[in-house]
């Protein structure tokens, strides 16, 4: 692991052609922030991600698409497959049901290039299975957890140590709502964390360092006033 990745999460209106909405995503401004290297498209949530594959843009970029529905296997083959074939960039996302798993073998065997997750995991049983199908990631949902529940669900941890026990290669995607959280992930050994905007701006922000910083430039601007080195303006 050589770091954890960065999603901010948005919302995102659906669009009538899929086509139009990864086009549209490919133009986000979250990319100024640097680290925000490629997205995730679901029917109402956007996500940007930051990630080691595929290239576009600054360094690496990805895109991460859901497929619609749930207990039916052929449409989501077909969805993979279109979606695939339209950009090696993707990232195609599985639910985490029978149906699912059952796609995720099979788009393996019949396509091995094809990037694919399993979302929605809730559980660790789902976690195991879901890396024992074989998902390149498993999208944890610990944070939706949290609020729908009012309690903490740590299952980062477990789920990275059932995945060293049995030598899976699943990178783990976790769901963080505020910095502490994120933190929190990172320990536990997160590949990915995802998080809306505002938290992820709220990563660079500390009281502490604002009131340091501010205390640091009245010092120097009552010393100084507005110069900063020898020869600079």
């Amino acid at each position: 692991m050589k770091s954890i990745l960065l999603l901010a999460m948005f919302a995102w209106p659906a669009m009538a052609e899929a086509g139009q909405a990864i086009h549209a995503i490919s133009l986000s401004p979250q990319r100024d922030y640097g680290i925000v290297m490629g997205e995730t498209l679901a029917s109402e949530i956007r996500v940007s991600v930051a990630s080691g594959i595929g290239t576009q843009g600054q360094g690496h970029y990805t895109v991460f698409a859901q497929v619609v529905g749930w207990n039916e296997a052929e449409p989501m083959i077909r969805q993979a497959r279109w979606l695939h074939a339209f950009s090696d960039r993707i990232i195609v996302k599985l639910p985490a049901s029978v149906a699912g798993l059952q796609v995720l073998q099979q788009l393996k065997t019949e396509l091995p290039d094809l990037r694919l997750a399993v979302t929605a995991i809730a559980s660790l049983a789902q976690a195991y299975l879901a890396a024992k199908a074989g998902a390149d990631i498993a999208a944890v949902f610990n944070g939706p957890l949290d609020l729908a529940e009012d309690a903490a669900h740590d299952m980062i941890a477990p789920i990275r140590q059932i995945y060293t026990n049995y030598g899976f290669q699943t990178k783990i995607l976790a769901c963080g709502r505020y910095p502490r959280l994120f933190g929190e992930i990172a320990v536990a050994g997160a590949d990915i964390c995802t998080m809306r905007m505002e938290f992820m701006r709220l990563l660079y922000e500390h009281s502490f360092t604002d009131a340091r910083m501010n205390g640091f430039l009245k010092s120097w601007q009552g010393a100084f006033g507005d110069k900063t080195w020898p020869g600079l303006p």
